[in-house]
């Protein structure tokens, strides 16, 4: 296999296209809430981060179905050098198109739909998908210690910085908008403000996770630039 890949131009576009989406966001949400009259402005959902089936989902479901492809390469490579880390590889491509699917189809919701039987969902919980999910990624955390464990510093740093972006904004933002909504509902301009955090922590987060693996690429069979 022998991809050329142009690592720099592929992660400076992804970066401008996410702060020209964010910006646009934030310019429009401004406006909508100068307005007062969603009836007038009812568009702004186009570019709403916070929405679903609009731009800024399409862009963030294919980062992270870009990611899952990386991944998939490196299991491929690790199929012909290091067989024992391919499992690793393939399952984390997995997680990350699971990921890209949730992104439009929303699963997490239909998950914190069913997690209300048992939980209260008020306050930080109002949105108890993260109960799930946050269930799910320490179950990874543990399978996968051993195998980031065994990376050089400088990558293991890396990806956890990439996750720590990631899940401060999938989850620490996301609680905190939680609790925001429950209170006062969607409407008010702090929820805006903390659902704008989040996404664009989301998204450099993956955008971070990109970079990384295709640095990692690079030192397999594969051109990267």
């Amino acid at each position: 296999m022998h991809i050329l890949i142009q690592r720099q131009k592929i992660v400076k576009f992804l970066v401008i296209v996410a702060l020209i989406l964010i910006t646009i966001h934030s310019i429009i949400l401004g406006i909508y809430y100068y307005v007062g009259d969603p009836d007038k402005f009812d568009f702004v959902q186009m570019f709403d981060l916070d929405m679903e089936r609009n731009i800024p989902t399409m862009f963030s479901s294919f980062i992270l179905a870009f990611s899952a492809l990386c991944f998939y390469l490196l299991s491929k490579e690790s199929a012909e050098k290091a067989k024992n880390h391919q499992k690793y590889w393939l399952g984390l491509s997995g997680v990350f198109l699971f990921l890209s699917f949730d992104e439009g189809a929303k699963i997490h919701e239909k998950i914190g739909d069913f997690t209300e039987n048992f939980v209260d969902p008020t306050g930080y919980l109002h949105y108890p998908w993260v109960i799930s999910y946050g269930i799910l990624v320490l179950i990874l955390a543990v399978l996968y210690m051993k195998f980031f464990w065994k990376m050089p510093t400088k990558v293991f740093r890396s990806f956890m910085l990439s996750a720590f972006i990631y899940l401060s904004g999938a989850v620490g933002f996301e609680l905190l908008g939680a609790n925001e909504s429950s209170l006062h509902g969607t409407k008010t301009v702090l929820y805006s403000v903390l659902y704008t955090i989040e996404e664009s922590l989301e998204m450099f987060g993956v955008i971070l996770l990109i970079w990384i693996l295709l640095g990692l690429l690079s030192k397999k069979k594969m051109e990267v630039q």
